[in-house]
This record gives structure tokens, sequence and C-alpha cells, in this order.
């Protein structure tokens, strides 16, 4: 059995999250009365090979709307 270094041990193994920060963001689109307002949830995690973000629909209510 081949033992393997820490380099290639973390090509091996799967990827993980070393952690994430939850956001919400709020946007608005278009003027007026045909103004539409949108909440996203935003996770910005860091995991083994960088920082990577997802964004979600979320309900409006968590923007504070």
């Amino acid at each position: 059995m081949k033992k393997l270094n820490a380099y290639e041990v973390s090509n091996v193994i799967g990827g993980y999250v070393l952690g994430c920060v939850i956001t919400y963001e709020r946007q608005t689109t278009g003027t007026g009365t045909s103004a539409v307002t949108v909440c996203r949830r935003v996770a910005t995690c860091q995991g083994k090979f960088g920082e990577f973000l997802t964004r979600e629909p979320a309900d409006l209510s968590r923007c504070g709307a």
C-alpha cells in the first residue's frame, strides 16, 4: 500500500466546507408601479478549493420588507 503525502490526500478526499456566512440581499428592478423586489439568501462558503457563493430565492421578510 502506498503512503500519500498531504497534497495527494487533498486531491483524493472529496471536497468539504470549512464554514459559511449566510446573508440576505434585496434587489429591486424597475421603477414606480412596475418595480419588483426580490430577496435572495446568499451563502458565502470557504472550502478546500477556495471561496464560493450560492444564491437562492428567500422569503421577502428575511430582507426586512
